[in-house]
């Protein structure tokens, strides 16, 4: 369930928020009262910056995934979210596109390594099944005689 993130401040009910990212958190500061919220970003792969992606405005309204404890933010303008950096596996911030290159490499990497493992595996399979004709020809010539 995702629900709309509102200031918890006594007498306020504002649900505009200026974003801002610090280390591994995001700040949100309440447009009206100025009272400011801390959540966890550690589970995001980029950063938040501070102004939409459009239209460069830097009021948003921030959203919460209940089940996965994700946040989403809409500029308050045009409704589009906040702009974005990316963060590789190094820790350098690169574009979404560098990114995604970099995760498909990675991932052709390791289904490269799968592969040779199970070429290892039919390899010893192969010389297990040349040992059992083998030993079936000598057994089989050992009671015909």
């Amino acid at each position: 369930m995702i629900r709309t993130v509102v200031c918890e401040k006594d007498g306020c009910s504002g649900n505009e928020f200026y974003i801002n990212g610090q280390d591994d958190k995001l700040k949100l500061r309440c447009k009206d009262c100025e009272s400011i919220y801390y959540y966890d970003t550690n589970n995001y792969d980029f950063k938040m910056l501070s102004s939409c992606s459009s239209c460069n405005n830097n009021v948003f309204k921030v959203f919460k995934d209940l089940d996965s404890n994700n946040l989403y933010a809409k500029c308050t303008k045009c409704g589009n979210p906040p702009e974005k950096v990316f963060v590789d596996s190094d820790g350098i911030q690169v574009t979404y596109e560098a990114k995604l290159l970099h995760d498909i490499k990675d991932l052709m990497h390791q289904v490269d390594q799968r592969v040779c493992n199970l070429e290892i595996k039919v390899e010893g399979l192969e010389r297990g099944q040349e040992l059992l004709e083998e030993s079936l020809a000598y057994i089989n010539k050992y009671m015909c005689e």
